[in-house]
């Protein structure tokens, strides 16, 4: 659903009408603002400029698979804290089935959305190189003394100060933070630093310990919140829009009164917000608030917003790997030949265009982001 109304900066400004939120980025998003002046600036533009990417990109849904690396930073005190390999990888395994839209619970999809629902030709691995170009898990740890961490940032997992770990290049990886929130069933599963030309230090996503990966801590036991907070880091909105009859700024979700939590059965709250919807809210949809097992969609609506973010705000992500992340990459080879120029689409180009930016392939593997300012 798509509203003229109302602006982000307000969305992400508006007062907390959620008690006990699941999702602490709203509050997060608030707090960056209020930090940091050239976010708030940066994050006034992106509507806009997310719009005008899409409109400028006809052929956006058809590209190739972009692979995000990731890094998983487990910060612990208690052994529960400290999750094993296994459960941070079913995580990712989550991500992909989510993102690919090959999780099995594609059949629980109503009918009247499976035209929308979206295959995002988004990927994640964990990262097997670090910023310094060593071989790595893709995995940290960090023991801390720390009891519980917070969206507000008075103890923030993504500060060493606090008891936390600082984050490897923001531009290069996907930071995952994994750590104690709080009790299982307390509130808060989980926060994302959504993007814009101004990206902080400590970009990423924060996911509780005991509802990340696939588990045994119903309802939330398949991995679902780090699919959340991934739409988050990637700009999306609650499907609600954070408001009463919000506006997400996504074109292919119908309109919705408030979030939704449990498990409800299809249709559900038809016909609100004073509109004819027979249909009623999205609730499977991975932006609202039901159980791990009631969610199975993105739409493709949400899936453009994404790829725009991608090539907008976190450009280096489109040609990475996970073996060799863009800022490791060694660049003092003078033998190298170029092999093609590609746009942020991939598509091969012989166009220099100005203000965009263009990746030079080379024989030796290496690739070189550059944008020619005019």
């Amino acid at each position: 659903m798509i509203k003229k109304t109302l602006t982000l900066l307000l969305v992400a400004s508006a007062p907390f009408i959620h008690a006990q939120e699941k999702c602490g980025t709203e509050a997060n998003t608030l707090k960056l603002i209020e930090k940091y002046p050239d976010y708030a600036k940066a994050r006034e533009k992106v509507n806009a400029e997310t719009k005008n990417w899409i409109a400028n990109q006809p052929n956006h849904q058809t590209k190739t698979i972009i692979t995000i690396p990731v890094v998983v930073h487990v910060v612990w005190k208690t052994d529960a804290q400290n999750i094993p390999d296994t459960q941070i990888q079913s995580q990712i395994d989550v991500l992909n089935k989510d993102f690919r839209r090959t999780n099995i619970d594609v059949i629980n999809t109503p009918t009247v959305w499976q035209g929308v629902a979206a295959d995002c030709e988004i990927e994640f691995c964990l990262a097997t190189t670090d910023p310094n170009g060593n071989p790595t898990s893709g995995i940290t740890r960090t023991e801390t003394t720390t009891n519980q961490f917070d969206e507000n940032g008075n103890f923030s997992v993504q500060d060493a100060s606090s008891g936390g770990k600082e984050a490897w290049d923001v531009d290069n990886y996907l930071n995952i933070w994994v750590c104690n929130l709080g009790a299982q069933g307390s509130g808060l599963l989980g926060y994302a630093s959504m993007p814009s030309s101004s990206i902080s230090s400590n970009d990423g996503v924060v996911v509780g310990y005991w509802n990340f990966g696939i588990s045994g801590n119903s309802p939330y036991h398949k991995g679902r919140t780090a699919t959340h907070e991934v739409g988050h880091w990637l700009n999306l909105l609650h499907i609600w829009g954070d408001n009463n009859c919000g506006d997400d700024e996504v074109t292919d979700t119908p309109e919705q009164e408030t979030d939704n939590n449990g498990c409800p059965g299809y249709p559900h709250n038809a016909n609100s917000c004073n509109i004819t919807n027979s249909d009623g809210d999205m609730f499977m949809n991975y932006m609202d608030y039901t159980n791990d097992a009631c969610m199975n969609l993105f739409t493709n609506g949400q899936k453009a917003i994404m790829l725009a973010a991608i090539n907008l705000y976190r450009p280096k992500l489109i040609h990475n790997t996970c073996s060799n992340p863009t800022n490791v990459i060694n660049m003092s080879s003078t033998n190298k030949k170029l092999v093609k120029i590609v746009d942020i689409l991939g598509r091969e180009t012989n166009k220099l265009n100005t203000n965009a930016p263009l990746f030079y392939i080379y024989d030796d593997g290496t690739v070189e982001n550059k944008i020619i300012i005019k």
